[in-house]
């Protein structure tokens, strides 16, 4: 997507021709018709790195006379961000109404020309309201292949930055125990804030320093710093300690990343002089046992433990109000198959090569229009969480909501 400055924009900055970054739409486009245009081109531009839509030039980008500021009552910005929020997810955007040609071109008295930009997304795919997902060919909008919906599910969640925490003995000088915070993904986080609490004994005087910060941390920039001495590091570091990391991405996502850390059993021993051999055995052997009780199994790996609070009965009323449609597909599926408990959400003509001894459920963006949306309000109270190890996204069925799918009909 070229950069443009949408204020200083006029139209002696448009390309003659639409190419990868500009669709053009004459001023003669009925009115439907633009609509529908509009929306496939968001989706387009949003699942494609970004770009502009120009309603109100010919073919080579003059002004053919725009477009009026009202549709019917409506004005004309309005209209277009009812059009834009009606693609799934919103991507991010700008309107700009151009009533000055500039010399390239008419525009008409209480006209505008149209420019929509649409700014790069990492929250792909996106699908425009006839339920397909649209990319940029060129200097045109076409309907994404199924594959191609796949790879842009895939650079979503690797595009997000997962940050995670290791315990490492400091280099140069073994004695001191350094905490460090770790990319996962490929992708930068940007603007890191890291917090222990409570304060390990050795770091309680630098309380003013924390949160500390970071400008960035990815894959080559990992960030340590000291947190105990090996000697009694278990007493000294204290226990129920927490780490909390704050972070965003490069397009303004916010991020946090919390989980209590022990330092116990996190560090190999260190080597000082010549031990005795027998310790160093005993050490090794000791380091064999927990690397046998990191060893997990796939359910293991991709089922978080939650202790969770019972949902009211309010909570349901709510949730069969809000989306009854997808709850009724769903109790339908657990009355016939009563042991599922995961399902995976993709688009209809997708093959999905399953484990055929796990039983998982499937539904379908076709079928449930805005179904992440939708999966979202689940998620908010509690009632699924999200399990995505592989392209596909998956998640889990909570107890409390499948029983209520199978014992009830909807209220």
């Amino acid at each position: 997507m070229s950069k443009i400055n949408l204020e200083t924009f006029d139209l002696t900055q448009l390309p003659s021709a639409e190419d990868d970054d500009f669709e053009f739409k004459s001023s003669g486009t009925p009115h439907n018709d633009l609509k529908k245009k509009l929306s496939c081109a968001v989706s387009g531009f949003a699942n494609s790195g970004g770009g502009y839509f120009i309603a109100g030039v010919d073919g080579n980008g003059e002004a053919d006379g725009g477009f009026p500021l009202k549709i019917g009552r409506q004005d004309l910005r309005d209209w277009v961000d009812q059009i834009v929020n009606q693609v799934e997810p919103v991507p991010r955007y700008d309107i700009k109404l151009i009533h000055d040609p500039m010399g390239r071109g008419t525009i008409q008295p209480d006209s505008a020309v149209l420019l929509v930009a649409i700014h790069e997304s990492y929250a792909g795919p996106h699908m425009a309201p006839d339920n397909h997902y649209y990319i940029r060919a060129g200097a045109h909008t076409v309907k994404a292949k199924h594959f191609i919906v796949d790879a842009i599910w895939a650079k979503r969640h690797f595009s997000k930055p997962r940050l995670t925490h290791l315990f490492r003995l400091k280099p140069d000088k073994e004695q001191a125990i350094q905490l460090g915070i770790l990319a996962l993904t490929d992708a930068p986080a940007v603007d890191v804030k890291i917090t222990i609490s409570p304060l390990p004994q050795m770091m309680q005087h630098c309380e003013s320093l924390f949160p500390l910060q970071s400008s960035v941390i990815d894959r080559n920039n990992p960030f340590f710093f000291d947190v105990v001495t090996y000697f009694q590091a278990k007493e000294h570091f204290g226990e129920d300690v927490y780490l909390e990391v704050e972070y965003y991405d490069l397009a303004g996502n916010f991020y946090t990343y919390k989980t209590k850390v022990e330092v116990t059993r996190s560090v190999p021993p260190i080597s000082i002089g010549n031990d005795n051999p027998a310790k160093m055995v005993k050490a090794l052997e000791s380091i064999h046992k927990v690397l046998l009780q990191l060893t997990a199994s796939r359910e293991n790996a991709v089922k978080p433990s939650l202790v969770l609070s019972k949902p009211s009965e309010s909570i349901f009323l709510t949730i069969e109000k809000l989306i009854p449609e997808l709850l009724a597909d769903m109790r339908n599926d657990l009355r016939e198959y009563p042991f599922a408990r995961e399902f995976i959400i993709m688009p209809k003509g997708a093959i999905y090569n399953g484990d055929p001894s796990n039983l998982i459920l499937e539904y379908y963006f076709e079928d449930h229009p805005w179904l992440r949306s939708k999966l979202r309000i689940l998620e908010n109270h509690a009632l699924i969480y999200e399990i995505t190890y592989n392209n596909t996204p998956r998640f889990v069925i909570s107890e409390e909501l499948a029983a209520y799918l199978t014992s009830s009909q909807p209220k």
